[in-house]
């Protein structure tokens, strides 16, 4: 699976460094990527939810917000600094959720047997 890249609906600010002068200044940032997770990544950090049956046999899912937070800060590849997510809209942290969600059900499509 390739890296996700989740356009802002609301851009944060941030410093960008000029590769001609080397100098920085601060720039709108208009998306995050985030790369897939990896082996090392899931036995840091667990699934992102826990799965559960209820006595009448529906399946739901609770999300671990703790291990979600986790996998954003660990598998953000752009912007760097970590700090500017302090700045992202719900809009955009929930965009950000659904994309760590997105690695894993795209992981277990891909291994799950063909009908």
């Amino acid at each position: 699976m390739a890296n996700a890249t989740i356009v802002l609906k609301n851009p944060i600010e941030g410093p960008l460094t000029d590769p001609t002068t080397g100098e920085n200044k601060v720039t709108q940032i208009r998306e995050i990527i985030l790369r897939e997770p990896k082996y090392r990544d899931i036995m840091l950090l667990g699934e992102p939810a826990a799965f559960a049956r209820s006595e009448g046999g529906m399946i739901y899912q609770a999300e671990k917000d703790e291990v979600v937070q986790g996998y954003i800060e660990r598998l953000m590849i752009s912007p760097q600094d970590r700090a500017l997510l302090e700045q992202v809209s719900l809009a955009d942290a929930l965009q950000l959720k659904e994309a760590v969600f997105g690695f894993f059900q795209a992981a277990r499509k891909a291994i799950s047997p063909q009908s």
